[in-house]
């Protein structure tokens, strides 16, 4: 048994600090698949930010739990915007060529790479509805003992 956790551990190392291609920002070979894959961004981002609304013009946003899935709405709906930037720019930008000329070329890179960390905005989002749903789990779970009532 400890041959296969020294095993298992080397294995993880190799794995570790020899790193392949991650592939994490997903880029679309044909234009058809880039108009709809954008599409969906415009349409989920859309979605979100009328979440945000609906629940900052109601009573709803009283409460620190719907304040919390609120705010995981509305950076969801930045994450569509940095995303479809990313998407857009990926078609001009060469990745591979880092003796850009111009200055604008290199503003433009530096854009691209920046969008290139949109899956951080998208865990924020999901820490976000995270915290929201606990704290309303917790205010039913006291309420259904009794423990929230005076």
């Amino acid at each position: 048994m400890k041959g296969l956790q020294v095993s298992f551990t080397l294995l993880v190392l190799i794995l570790l600090f020899t790193p392949n291609e991650c592939l994490a920002f997903q880029e679309h070979g044909a234009s058809e698949g880039l108009y709809i894959h954008q599409l969906a961004h415009i349409c989920f981002g859309s979605s979100m930010l009328w979440l945000f609304f609906m629940i900052f013009r109601s009573t709803f946003w009283q409460k620190r739990w719907w304040k919390a899935i609120a705010m995981g709405a509305l950076t969801l709906a930045f994450w569509n915007v940095l995303t479809l930037i990313g998407h857009g720019m990926g078609q001009s930008v060469d990745p591979t060529c880092m003796n850009l000329v111009t200055s604008l070329d290199k503003k433009r890179f530096w854009i691209w790479y920046i969008t290139k960390f949109d899956t951080i905005v998208a865990c924020m989002a999901m820490l976000f509805f995270y915290l929201g749903l606990r704290r309303l789990n917790r205010f039913i779970s006291m309420e259904e003992t009794g423990a929230g009532k005076t």
